[in-house]
């Protein structure tokens, strides 16, 4: 019988995979449409999202974000996350990681 802790922590996992194939599929989606880049908003006090985009999904603070604006940075409650497609960038490179196919 697993522990309830265990079967948090795989629910946690299921739900970021989840989560990974989401957000593949909006950057497959962006390459598709020769979009520049996918951008979404993240609260600062949801550390577990941002550390989840920030790192397992390769996401970057955008030039937009208040924090790198300047217009209320550190008041701000949240932070613009992006990730440049194909054709965002043509020195794009990706070594590795979950989303293998929707980056190239």
């Amino acid at each position: 019988r697993k522990s309830s802790k265990a079967k948090e922590k795989k629910q946690k996992r299921l739900e970021e995979r989840a989560a990974m194939d989401a957000v593949c599929a909006k950057v497959d989606a962006a390459n598709r449409t020769q979009m520049k880049k996918v951008m979404l908003t993240v609260f600062k006090h949801n550390h577990g999202a941002y550390q989840f985009f920030r790192e397992a999904l390769q996401f970057e603070i955008d030039d937009s974000s208040p924090s790198m604006s300047g217009c209320c940075g550190e008041d701000c409650s949240y932070e613009i996350l992006s990730r440049r497609t194909k054709f965002g960038d043509s020195q794009h490179s990706h070594a590795g990681g979950h989303c293998g196919s929707c980056c190239h």
